[in-house]
């Protein structure tokens, strides 16, 4: 990778982690940025040189939209309702969906479930979880990586 491209992806990711300071709601702002952070990550797998350096700033980019957009249509409650059921979709192994409805809205509901047998992954053993959101007749879903630290599967 180039002076100029490091120098570009340097810039695209700090200009990402820097959105994480606004002021316009929380929910919104902390799903873009990570979002687009694990996004960016993910996109550094593809390619080498300055392709990589396009499927990191493309991968940011989308996650930061998708992760903006579930963030912005949770409220604080249903956060919480669906980070749970990911977290106990995590340590329950295999016994299916586990399924989260919001108190206050009818239409705002949701499941988690393991979606990767647990491997090793840079000495840490990890999983994949994916979340499905209802979100007034909408479906979003995104998928998350958990690892297990003390006996625990906790978010990577």
């Amino acid at each position: 990778m180039t002076r100029v491209s490091r120098a570009a992806a340097v810039l695209a990711i700090s200009a990402l982690a820097l959105s994480g300071c606004q002021t316009t709601g929380n929910n919104q702002t902390s799903g873009a940025l990570l979002g687009g952070l694990a996004a960016a990550a993910a996109g550094s797998q593809f390619g080498s040189g300055e392709g990589r350096l396009v499927a990191v700033v493309i991968g940011a980019l989308a996650g930061a939209v998708a992760g903006g957009m579930i963030g912005q249509q949770l409220d604080e409650a249903d956060r919480l309702k669906a980070e749970d059921a990911a977290r106990q979709a995590a340590n329950a192994g295999d016994t299916g969906p586990v399924r989260w409805k919001s108190e206050k809205n009818q239409e705002v509901y949701g499941w988690s479930e393991p979606v990767s047998p647990a491997k090793v992954e840079d000495g840490d053993l990890c999983k994949n979880v994916k979340s499905v959101y209802y979100l007034n007749g909408q479906e979003q879903a995104e998928t998350k990586r958990f690892c297990l630290q003390d006996g625990r599967w906790v978010e990577a």
